[in-house]
């Protein structure tokens, strides 16, 4: 958190160099986290650089108190909720169209079980509303994001996030045992 801060005061002094910092290390989070939301390869780049610009403008209003990563989440979060409301839609893509997600060199028995799993996971988050999608989503984004990042993130009580996303994973070992019985 450090680090941001004196990344994101450096480029309030004019340094773009430390902007470009800033971008590198957050753009494939925030581009995870938009795609999983939207499930649009395009709109979520596109809406990524949004975000960016939309940082880089508006510098100026980032509070230091709060940590610069949640600030970044809350304004994709932003940023995907005006997209949805725009076009009234959310896209059913294929997830192998993000960047860096496929796994490396596994085998054939790991590769099939993994794509099972992943539809599984897919086909229970498309149902969730957005609130629980976005907690999930944020919770295992691969940025180590605490149940108080998220809070903050949504705007809520820190108890209300924790309610949620136990809740939500209850459900899902539910769901999971439900399809295991219902394949054999």
């Amino acid at each position: 958190m450090d680090e941001d801060l004196k990344l994101v005061n450096e480029v309030l002094n004019g340094n773009i160099d430390s902007f470009n910092i800033l971008v590198n290390k957050y753009e494939l989070v925030i581009l995870r986290f938009i795609y999983n939301m939207l499930k649009d390869k395009e709109a979520a780049e596109d809406i990524t650089q949004e975000v960016f610009i939309t940082v880089y403008n508006k510098l100026y209003t980032y509070k230091d108190q709060y940590k610069f990563s949640n600030w970044l989440y809350q304004i994709a979060r932003n940023k995907c909720i005006d997209y949805i409301r725009k076009y009234k839609r959310v896209y059913e893509a294929n997830m192998e169209d993000v960047r860096d997600v496929a796994s490396r060199d596994i085998s054939p028995e790991q590769s099939a079980e993994y794509k099972e799993t992943k539809k599984l996971v897919e086909s229970f988050i498309k149902d969730l509303n957005d609130i629980d999608k976005q907690i999930i989503i944020l919770r295992y984004s691969g940025s180590c994001v605490t149940f108080t990042d998220i809070a903050e993130i949504l705007n809520m009580s820190e108890a209300a996030v924790k309610r949620r996303y136990y809740k939500t994973r209850d459900k899902f070992k539910e769901f999971s045992l439900i399809r295991e019985k219902g394949c054999r």
